[in-house]
């Protein structure tokens, strides 16, 4: 367990973090500084998405850490997870002396994902004759004084008995006795048993230290009870998940990527126009629609009849980073009088709302359609390095801010968890008419981006391919947009 403020290696503490995950050591933390007071300068719509908090987040679930948010949850949720791995059957069997605080404990075990299997009827009809008409029998259990009397082990085996069920959870207010009989249980089942201690009378024996020392968890409440059991699940799918599909490693470097790297240090200016942004992000196998640069109306004409209409014509310049709010581009050219008209109006336009910006022509691209439009990016934080993100993309990527961050690098099933964690990647499955998109390779390009990300750390600062169409299945993706910012102490 955790309490942490800070880290002075970052990177350390997810190498020991690896290390548990792999020994299947869990670790519960608490990490303080979820608000950032102000806001950071960016220029990329991923470094704008992408807070120093959301990185943490991203970073503790992708290696395995349980983060939670009080001290409280901090050392309950450690004792659960420190007492063996979680049980076969995720049912849960539930009693107690109260009806009230049956249905409290059952609205929070719901709400965190928990069921309570029904009994069955053999073992309702034996916990009814126990009762005698003194209770419920039922899961939850209401067995009222039951609960203080030696009926209480009668019942407590049949309930743990059940066959969905892998844990007992008593939830009373305790006494040394009631204390001897859940630990007898316990030992006689390799089920989990654990108390939920609701509360007793002024300097009564309530039995708590006697569970503790004998390894029972005791909670205090019944959201961490909850919340605690969702995290002791979560935690072992986690460790199959990584099982199965092991840590990213880095990957050497290709010649051409070394090649692209080199002209990437020997580029003027903070950033890279489109053009050569994507020359960059091909180097790592990520394609762009067919184009070609033109320095002039009549080039534009030609290249548009090389690629075929329709066509889309951009502003080629370092310095308009986002063309659509400047109005440096033109979508759905048809014939060549719309293009030539398009590449005067693009190359007005930029001497009116950017004076200064030096434009290196105009780049003119086949137009694509039917794709799903989606935002992927690097950004680089300063103690855990670099940051991949995915989310939906256009032009409302910064206002739905559904997105998912991991810390590179990342294997293709992690690539696949990314995709899965955003609610609108529902898009690609197919929607109404549209067929379904080619999540693979999503999936592969983000992969191959976050050893990108590796291999360009201290050379740029911020990348965003957004949008990044993701085509009908078996075509593939491809970058409609990249900016690349560089890092102003880079190479």
């Amino acid at each position: 367990a955790m309490f942490v403020e800070g880290f002075r290696d970052a990177r350390k503490f997810l190498a020991a973090a690896k290390l548990a995950s792999e020994r299947g050591k869990p670790i519960v933390a608490v990490k303080i500084g979820r608000s950032e007071l102000g806001t950071r300068a960016a220029r990329s719509h991923t470094a704008a998405l992408t807070g120093a908090d959301e990185v943490y987040a991203a970073a503790f679930e992708q290696h395995g850490v349980i983060r939670v948010h009080d001290w409280d949850k901090l050392l309950e949720t450690a004792q659960l997870l420190a007492d063996g791995v979680a049980p076969r059957e995720r049912g849960v069997a539930l009693v107690s002396h109260s009806g009230g605080v049956c249905s409290l404990t059952a609205d929070n075990l719901g709400a965190a994902g928990i069921a309570l299997p029904p009994l069955s009827d053999s073992a309702r009809a034996a916990i009814n004759d126990i009762l005698a008409g003194f209770g419920w029998a039922a899961n939850p259990a209401d067995i009222t004084g039951h609960a203080s009397r030696e009926t209480l082990t009668p019942i407590m085996e049949r309930m743990i008995a059940e066959p969905e069920v892998g844990a007992l959870v008593v939830a009373s207010s305790g006494s040394e006795e009631q204390a001897r009989r859940v630990i007898d249980v316990r030992d006689r089942h390799e089920k989990r048993v654990i108390f939920l201690q609701t509360g007793a009378e002024m300097g009564a024996s309530t039995g708590i230290e006697t569970l503790r020392d004998a390894g029972v968890p005791v909670f205090a409440s019944p959201e961490n009870l909850a919340s605690a059991l969702r995290d002791l699940h979560a935690y072992q799918d986690y460790r199959e998940r990584r099982a199965a599909s092991g840590f990213a490693n880095p990957a050497p470097m290709t010649a051409p990527q070394r090649a692209a790297l080199d002209s990437l240090r020997a580029s003027d200016g903070a950033a890279l126009s489109e053009h050569d942004a994507k020359r960059l992000i091909s180097a790592w196998g990520i394609q762009s629609p067919p184009g070609r640069l033109a320095r002039s109306p009549d080039e534009a004409a030609l290249a548009a009849r090389e690629i075929g209409y329709p066509v889309a014509l951009k502003a080629n310049s370092a310095d308009i980073l986002h063309k659509t709010e400047s109005g440096a581009l033109a979508l759905g050219l048809r014939d060549e009088t719309a293009v030539r008209d398009a590449y005067r109006k693009v190359m007005s336009v930029i001497a009116e709302y950017a004076p200064s910006a030096q434009a290196d022509g105009a780049l003119v691209e086949k137009m694509v359609a039917g794709g799903v439009e989606t935002i992927i990016g690097i950004s680089y934080d300063a103690q855990l390095g670099p940051v991949i993100l995915y989310g939906m993309g256009g032009i409302f990527a910064e206002i739905a801010r559904d997105v998912a961050l991991r810390i590179c690098p990342i294997t293709e099933p992690e690539a696949r968890e990314m995709i899965a964690a955003v609610r609108a990647s529902r898009l690609l499955n197919g929607f109404r008419a549209t067929p379904p998109a080619d999540a693979d390779a999503l999936a592969s390009t983000l992969a191959a981006l976050s050893q990108m990300a590796l291999h360009l750390e201290g050379e740029i600062a911020e990348l965003d391919i957004n949008p990044l169409a993701v085509l009908p299945k078996g075509r593939g993706v491809l970058a409609l947009d990249c900016l690349v910012v560089k890092d102003a102490g880079g190479g």
